[in-house]
């Protein structure tokens, strides 16, 4: 199972949103090709790890999907072709230029979508079509871990320079700072700038302690994932919320730009990102990351 992948994935996004705990149902699927109560299994594409770099072959389509019609508590199984999924995702994120520049209809893989009756045991379904030939991952759409997110609306972070920073604009520019934390005099102008956005409603300051804090509280009853994650881990920041609602454009490039800024991320954009694994398969979610980090 790789549902590691997705609690390691969304607890970077939910450390750096600070918002635990503050969780709304997701967004509805439109334009989508599934819909939040089918189990998805993607089949192999040479953008998958495992996979060697090929794609499932024909046979073994034919024997999973006939596999899954065979399950007694399988109620539908629907078959989703590379270029079916690629008009939906080109659809869905009609708005996003550079996501969609960065995403061919090769990069996409195959799917069965498959609905299951409501005593069904869920797990060992998703088990028994991982364990076949020619599958890549399966994912449960009906699981509660991916139909809730924090609520980001209009939300921005800006994170600060850490001892552990490692872009450009925490290890250079920045005198005796270089490689250190944001000072504070630093600080003093990014709230400075901070306060000049248009349409800025309000800011908070999280430190470390802080997020980490949060982190923990939301992932209580996942002891690996707290136990592999330290303090230092966790972003120092600020939280902004912007009306209306849209791309930082002019303001969030000059913050990202100053010194004691390690980047600047759209929230609202990486979570809409997160259908990027969840509805398509795609395991290189680098495209639309490139689109909600301003550095």
């Amino acid at each position: 199972m790789k549902y590691w992948l997705w609690r390691v994935l969304v607890a970077f996004v939910v450390a750096f949103s600070g918002m635990a705990g503050q969780a709304v149902a997701a967004p509805g699927h439109e334009g989508g090709v599934g819909d939040d109560q089918e189990i998805a299994v993607f089949l192999c594409a040479p953008s998958a790890a495992r996979c060697h770099k090929r794609y499932a072959t024909a046979k073994q389509r034919r024997e999973l999907g006939a596999f899954l019609k065979s399950v007694p508590e399988v109620t539908e199984v629907r078959f989703v072709s590379r270029a079916a999924a690629y008009a939906a995702f080109r659809r869905e994120f009609a708005g996003r230029k550079k996501t969609l520049a960065g995403v061919r209809a090769k990069d996409l893989p195959e799917s069965f979508r498959v609905r299951v009756s409501g005593v069904a045991d869920r797990a060992r379904v998703l088990a028994a079509a991982e364990s076949r030939p020619g599958v890549w991952w399966v994912v449960d759409q009906a699981d509660g871990r991916f139909k809730t997110q924090p609520s980001w609306n209009e939300d921005f972070s800006v994170l600060l320079c850490t001892g552990t920073s490692f872009t450009k604009g925490c290890k250079r520019g920045r005198g005796s700072a270089n490689d250190a934390a944001a000072t504070a005099k630093e600080k003093k102008a990014i709230v400075a700038a901070i306060e000049r956005i248009p349409g800025l409603e309000s800011y908070v300051f999280e430190d470390q302690q802080t997020a980490y804090r949060n982190f923990v509280e939301t992932y209580a009853d996942d002891e690996p994932l707290i136990l592999a994650t330290k303090m230092s881990d966790m972003p120092m920041r600020y939280r902004l919320w912007v009306r209306p609602k849209g791309n930082p454009g002019s303001w969030g490039h000059r913050l990202a730009g100053m010194p004691g800024v390690s980047q600047v991320d759209d929230l609202g954009c990486l979570a809409e990102g997160v259908r990027f694994w969840l509805e398509y398969g795609l395991e290189n979610h680098r495209s639309w990351t490139r689109e909600c980090e301003l550095r």
